[in-house]
């Protein structure tokens, strides 16, 4: 009973996490992509203190779900499948903390110092980086279903 409803939560969590993912690469990154410099960071500096601590949040307790799920799921294949999602979680951090926010952080800095020549690239670099981590996340919720089916 409780690695079901621990299975349940890991897909809500890793559901949600992918498609918030999904969203902000279906109309937030060609919005974003539209605008003018001064634009860009406004509104990406808008947006960021809205995603961020919550979908950290949200990866870190689908991690702790998917460790005790690797553990007690039922079944080797279940096993696997919950290690794969788990990838996928650790993925989408990583891709999350080593380039997407190093790079949010680096925009805010830009209110106090200027927009810098050549920002377009890493508008370009932020929104190539957010469909690395998309298709992480959207491997890892296919993992977690299919895991919760096994079992």
């Amino acid at each position: 009973m409780l690695v079901h409803l621990l299975a349940a939560l890991l897909v809500l969590l890793s559901g949600a996490l992918a498609g918030v993912l999904i969203a902000v690469h279906i109309a937030v990154v060609p919005m974003l992509a539209d605008l003018p410099g001064d634009r860009y960071v406004e509104i990406h500096r808008s947006l960021d203190p809205r995603f961020d601590p919550l979908m950290p949040t949200v990866d870190k307790i689908a991690l702790g779900i998917g460790l005790v799920l690797i553990v007690l799921a039922p079944g080797w294949d279940a096993k696997v499948a919950f290690a794969v999602a788990e990838a996928g979680l650790v993925g989408v951090a990583l891709v999350s903390e080593l380039s997407n926010v190093r790079i949010n952080r680096a925009i805010d800095t830009w209110v106090n110092r200027g927009i810098p020549h050549g920002w377009a690239e890493t508008r370009t670099r932020w929104a190539r980086s957010n469909r690395a981590r998309t298709w992480i996340a959207v491997a890892g919720f296919a993992a977690a279903v299919t895991g919760t089916y096994l079992m």
